[in-house]
């Protein structure tokens, strides 16, 4: 099992709502798509079980050689004794993630319809950093989305 790449002890918001407005204010750019399910979804910070432990892994080291779909990768996963991250989880580890190569994008492992926005579609949110920039953006979320081998997302380690 990898090391922990970021742990979370606690969180000082109640809401997204609040989550988002100091993503704004630190300048970060937030996709429509992720203003849209969070401003929908009071997704609630009080609900989560501390510390919460997260861990990076590329497909590859999940033992993926060729493009796969995401349902794939989740059952893979959770066989290894990984969770997928609570949205509220992601959204706010954008606030303490500001160490973020140029050109990377990192894959938030979320429940599948965790993050549904209001046209009824799934997403699961990404990080990017470019143009002296911070993003939040999302990608589609379906069971057949397909990923590739270089491909990285984050997942919960469970606490032991």
């Amino acid at each position: 099992m990898k090391n922990v790449w970021k742990k979370i002890d606690s969180i000082n918001l109640n809401s997204s709502k609040e989550c988002l407005d100091m993503l704004l204010k630190k300048k970060y750019v937030i996709s429509p798509w992720i203003n849209n399910i969070f401003k929908g979804n009071q997704f609630k910070f009080d609900k989560i079980n501390f510390p919460v432990s997260l861990v990076r892994y590329s497909l590859k080291e999940l033992n993926f050689n060729n493009q796969t779909e995401l349902l794939k990768v989740y059952e893979k996963s959770k066989d290894m004794g990984l969770e997928l991250v609570p949205p509220q989880i992601a959204l706010y580890t954008r606030l303490i993630y500001d160490e973020q190569p140029k050109g990377e994008w990192l894959r938030f492992a979320t429940p599948l319809k965790s993050m549904i926005d209001t046209d009824g579609v799934p997403h699961l949110p990404k990080f990017g950093n470019a143009l002296g920039l911070y993003f939040i953006e999302t990608y589609w979320a379906y069971e057949k989305a397909i990923f590739h081998p270089h491909n990285e997302f984050v997942f919960v380690k469970k606490n032991t």
